[in-house]
């Protein structure tokens, strides 16, 4: 409903007032606009992203006052991350559907961009800045807060000063923003009611095609979701002339665990790549710490989506898949295309399971099913969802794949992608209108492929 607001009511007003406004009070009026999305039903919620802020702010000032003191610097950086990483378990809790007033929403990517932020000084990538009001657009500049993507402070800043603002990016902004919303309600939502209803099933029951099923709903659902806000922000960002990076690429049909993820949360994996691998590599000479280190980034990156054990074995499953690759699989799936596809299906799709799997056990039940050894091969809940959704099923996973984007980029530069461009704001409002509807009434819009 919080969606529907902000689409409906929020949006209009903001990007009405921000064409008004003067060039020089624009970064003010961003500043605004995102602590009334932020604090948008409960003003509570903008204490403890307040208190990071000051925080942010003012350990960078004494960073930078502390650049010929090394050791004292690293130290104060050293307790700011550890207190940060800290308060991150108790201020994400699991609250399911009823957060608390002043539940923090966004505060993980807050916490890497203030981090990022303080990281930066110390390593004299950039000066740390007197300007308050920068540094806090940058940590709450709100189209970034619920899925990235993230930019460093440098990039922020060079956009904030020479940002490009005219219609055409407000349109090209808005086109994108209902794409990311067509991908997040239409898409990640009817997927996320399958895959609902299909953990419904009993795990000790499993067949081996509603276990599959299950997981191959599941990756979709995840990867439109984060891609539906993603787009969404990207498009945000372009009607208010910030110009964010892509987050992901089309990741599946690849052939390897190296190829998917370099298409997969791509800011965030280079966030760590930056902030954490490359320090410890930097500061070991130890030719096992390249190894090491790519193991525990990827630890660290499944503790920080989620600090659930299962989150942290998922982490510690894909850096020694990518560790696997970088040893010796690496040639031969580059060499062998079809074995390349099989791996990266089962490896990834087994690793899955420990996102959203309530426990230990339970993953090994999944397993056990997707590999033949549960309750059969085909069961008659399995085949009453494969029937009714694997079409739809199949549309996501070919728009998920770079077949997808090929066929796009030929029929651009033909006359029928010339007519149909024209008639883009046509289906733009098209898309919107029907984006409102499932978002209006959720229920049947995600049963609306039983009755097409």
């Amino acid at each position: 409903m919080y969606l529907l607001t902000f689409t409906i009511l929020l949006l209009p007003v903001l990007l009405t007032l921000f064409c008004c406004m003067p060039d020089k009070a624009k970064p003010a009026f961003l500043l605004c606009a995102s602590i009334l999305v932020y604090g948008w039903g409960s003003p509570t919620r903008l204490l403890i992203p307040a208190v990071y802020l000051c925080v942010d702010y003012g350990i960078g000032l004494l960073l930078g006052a502390l650049q010929k003191h090394r050791r004292t610097s690293l130290g104060i950086l050293l307790a700011v991350i550890v207190l940060q990483a800290a308060a991150l378990p108790c201020l994400r809790g699991d609250f399911a559907d009823n957060p608390p007033p002043i539940y923090p929403i966004g505060i993980a990517l807050i916490t890497l961009q203030g981090l990022g932020y303080l990281i930066g000084i110390y390593r004299k990538k950039h000066d740390a800045d007197r300007n308050f009001l920068r540094v806090a657009l940058y940590l709450t500049f709100f189209p970034m807060l619920y899925a990235g993507p993230l930019l460093t402070y440098p990039e922020f800043c060079t956009q904030l000063k020479k940002r490009r603002y005219n219609i055409q990016s407000v349109g090209a902004g808005i086109s994108m923003f209902i794409r990311g919303l067509t991908e997040k309600v239409v898409l990640a939502d009817t997927l996320g009611y399958v895959f609902g209803e299909l953990r419904q099933s009993d795990p000790a029951q499993l067949s081996m095609l509603t276990a599959w099923l299950t997981v191959l709903t599941f990756s979709m659902y995840l990867y439109f979701e984060l891609l539906g806000y993603v787009d969404m922000a990207r498009g945000l960002g372009r009607c208010f002339g910030i110009t964010l990076p892509r987050q992901f690429g089309q990741p599946f049909l690849s052939h390897g665990v190296t190829r998917f993820m370099e298409q997969w949360n791509i800011t965030h994996v280079l966030w760590f790549q930056t902030n954490f691998r490359h320090v410890l590599l930097e500061n070991s000479r130890h030719r096992w710490m390249k190894y090491a280190s790519l193991v525990l980034m990827w630890m660290l990156i499944g503790i920080w989506y989620n600090t659930s054990y299962n989150f942290l074995f998922w982490g510690m499953c894909i850096g020694i898949l990518l560790l696997l690759e970088q040893f010796f699989l690496g040639k031969i799936l580059e060499h062998n295309y079809a074995f390349g596809l099989i791996y990266t299906l089962f490896s990834l799709h087994f690793s899955w399971v420990f996102l959203f799997a309530d426990n230990l056990g339970e993953v090994f039940t999944y397993w056990k099913a997707m590999l033949g050894f549960g309750s059969g091969l085909l069961d008659s809940y399995g085949v009453y969802f494969f029937t009714s959704y694997i079409v739809f099923l199949l549309i996501c996973i070919y728009i998920a794949t770079d077949l997808f984007r090929n066929i796009m980029d030929r029929i651009s530069v033909t006359p029928i992608g010339t007519k149909i461009a024209a008639y883009m704001p046509l289906i733009d409002c098209l898309l919107l209108v029907l984006c409102l509807s499932f978002m209006l009434d959720a229920d049947t819009a995600s049963q609306l492929w039983l009755h097409l």
